[in-house]
């Protein structure tokens, strides 16, 4: 979805923001403005506007050069200040600006929050990127910062404290600036614990309270060496003192649940078009203030993004061949080995072999992550190691690939599949029932009941409960068939992705599919270490515990040599592999497969250097003539369009 910064910055650093005040006369306006989020009436099509205040350009003339105001680019050098405007965009000069873009989500989020209770989904995650900024930008190809919201950053030689000058041009979409005020107030609401999200509240409690300089100016320290501090404060989304200044975070929860607080991004929210449960509708500003800048060269091309829901992913495929959806990811390999083939699709699909529709894998440095069978450690029978070795063994992935996956996919056989920081020395657990069931005599399971299930001394059945999206019934069954073999009983509960994310957050599963995305930057602390195993709502889903992992992490935060720091990621990955906190799925090369309708044009790359699908949104255009094309090939079956190359390794992904 995050555009990149977000997605390598917990990674992230998504498009991110910040905001704040002074004693001038717009200070007056922002503090008379009203906490209410007020529906606005756009227009059907084209460019829209929230503006409530006209607050002049440029900087506030009563702040001092020093202090961030007019003149400041003259003199930041000589006090210390960096910038970078020597960075490439990630986008194309040469896109076209202007139509929609149609893409489909199998869930309606659980709110529209950017932060608290149930806001880490990918939906959120996705339209989050559009609407808010980050302080700076971070590219995954050169790891180098650039200008966000500010202008201007630097280090102290302690390596804990932080400045960032926020650019005087910065806005909300209501007119009002952005100042330092609202980094202030949006560290206050992460932290506050009555927004229900420990991992925030543990990881921006490690900063003091930043400290507002000027209007312009923000100061913030880190209470502990970290070598990521830097980059997870520039990457703070940031939100608008204005509002929270009159809430605490019980009352941000509730009264943000459906809402959302105004960001600086280019997007928002189209609440006339969004249909709750259905749709939600981001519409492109017509006063975004940084729409001219560098970094936005040829990013952010379409006038609407319309995200609707289909639960169903057959519904979904059979939507995207009418035309109703704009591109579709295709996760099964059968589809894509016969449903999608471009000389002989069954069941027949005309508009692919004409070209109308092009099939598209793009390799880029998207990382891999953690997908596979969750098992919850803190109560049986998962809470013995053996119990999760047998579950792991009784999985046979060979069959699966051979069977449905048409040899599409890898083992995996790490939290880092693929990468530099996965341990290639990782304990491989295999498809091996003989072994599986020696492993259940011996923790007692060996006696068997009437209908052929295990049972221990007490006469309990070794049977468990796991909830599947319906879609992957398929994939989920013949497992169910292995583990009944060994007279384990599994029963299969159907689900919605919503009702799944709440058992996870709420640690109401024994055995769970789940997967995660991959981090360029890995957070092993986050996800690993024994702090965040008991609370819920934080990612350390399967109660994992190891005091070694603790200490890998502690001395992870505060490594500075990148060699180490892989050392102890492959330590860590050892670890937590060989401890079975999932029984591991498989991966694919690729960050992108799918299908799209022939009307747009994108970077010569597809994606840029870390991304994967959820760039589309950000880096492809419609291109006007391929369009024409298509809606004419729609009713006249005899256009065609040429059929480009299915692989796109602009990044030569594969020679590596």
């Amino acid at each position: 979805m995050k555009k990149t910064y977000y997605a390598i910055l917990i990674i992230a650093l998504t498009l991110l923001v910040s905001c704040g005040s002074s004693d001038s006369n717009d200070n007056k306006i922002l503090k008379k403005e009203s906490s209410e989020i007020t529906s606005t009436v756009f227009p059907n099509e084209g460019l829209v506007s929230v503006k409530k205040y006209n607050i002049p350009e440029g900087a506030d003339s009563s702040i001092s050069a020093e202090l961030g105001g007019d003149g400041f680019e003259k003199i930041a050098d000589s006090l210390g200040w960096q910038t970078n405007t020597d960075f490439t965009p990630t986008g194309d000069p040469n896109a076209v600006k202007g139509g929609t873009f149609t893409l489909s989500f199998g869930e309606y989020p659980s709110t529209l929050r950017i932060k608290g209770k149930d806001a880490n989904s990918s939906a959120i995650w996705f339209i989050g990127g559009f609407m808010y900024e980050s302080l700076l930008n971070l590219d995954g190809q050169t790891m180098n910062y650039s200008p966000g919201l500010a202008t201007h950053w630097k280090i102290e030689d302690d390596l804990q404290t932080f400045w960032f000058r926020i650019d005087p041009r910065a806005r909300w979409n209501d007119g009002n600036p952005v100042t330092s005020e609202d980094v202030l107030a949006t560290w206050k609401l992460l932290v506050d614990e009555g927004i229900l999200s420990p991992y925030h509240n543990q990881m921006y409690g490690t900063y003091e309270e930043p400290e507002i300089i000027s209007k312009y100016i923000v100061k913030v320290k880190s209470k502990e060496l970290n070598w990521r501090k830097f980059m997870y404060f520039s990457g703070l989304q940031i939100f608008p003192n204005s509002h929270l200044s009159k809430i605490d975070g019980k009352g941000y929860l509730e009264k943000y649940q459906w809402k959302t607080l105004p960001g600086t991004g280019p997007y928002v929210i189209d609440e006339n078009k969004t249909v709750k449960g259905q749709k939600i509708v981001l519409r492109k500003r017509s006063d975004y203030w940084a729409e001219n800048d560098k970094r936005n060269i040829g990013v952010n091309n379409f006038n609407e993004i319309d995200i609707v829901v289909i639960r169903d992913e057959i519904l979904s495929k059979e939507k995207f061949k009418k035309g109703e959806i704009d591109f579709f990811g295709v996760s099964r390999a059968q589809w894509w080995i016969n449903e999608f083939d471009i000389e002989n699709p069954q069941p027949p699909f005309d508009e692919l072999t004409r070209g109308l529709v092009q099939k598209k894998k793009i390799y880029t440095f998207s990382p891999k992550g953690i997908y596979g069978l969750a098992f919850n450690t803190r109560k049986p029978p998962f809470d013995d190691v053996r119990m999760r070795q047998a579950f792991t063994m009784l999985w046979n992935f060979d069959e699966l690939n051979n069977t449905i996956f048409f040899k599409q996919y890898s083992k995996m056989r790490s939290a880092y599949p693929g990468s530099i920081y996965e341990n290639k020395d990782n304990i491989k657990y295999d498809y091996n029932p003989e072994k599986a069931n020696m492993l259940l005599d011996e923790m007692g399971w060996a006696n068997k009941d009437s209908e052929g299930y295990r049972i221990n001394q007490a006469g309990e059945r070794l049977e468990l409960d796991m909830m599947i999206d319906q879609s992957n019934e398929r994939i989920y069954t013949p497992y169910q068939s292995s583990l009944k073999n060994s007279g384990i009983k599994l029963n299969l509960k159907i689900a919605d992705g919503n009702t799944m994310f709440q058992a996870v957050n709420e640690r109401r599963f024994k055995i769970i599919p789940q997967s995660w995305g991959g981090l360029f930057i890995p957070n092993p602390e986050s996800s690993m270490h024994s702090k965040y195993a008991d609370p819920d709502n934080t990612t350390n889903i399967t109660g994992f515990k190891s005091d070694r992992v603790d200490e890998l992490c502690d001395e992870y935060n505060v490594c500075f040599d990148p060699k180490r720091r892989v050392e102890i990621v492959q330590e860590i990955d050892k670890i937590f592999s060989d401890s079975v906190q999932y029984a591991y799925a498989w991966y694919s090369k690729n960050s992108f497969r799918g299908m799209y309708w022939n009307k747009f044009g994108m970077p010569k790359s597809g994606l840029s250097y870390t991304g994967d699908a959820y760039d589309i949104a950000s880096l492809w255009w419609i291109d006007p003539e391929k369009e024409a094309i298509v809606t004419k090939g729609m009713t006249d079956k005899s256009v065609t369009m040429p059929i480009e190359p299915v692989d796109l390794d602009y990044w030569n992904i594969l020679g590596n």
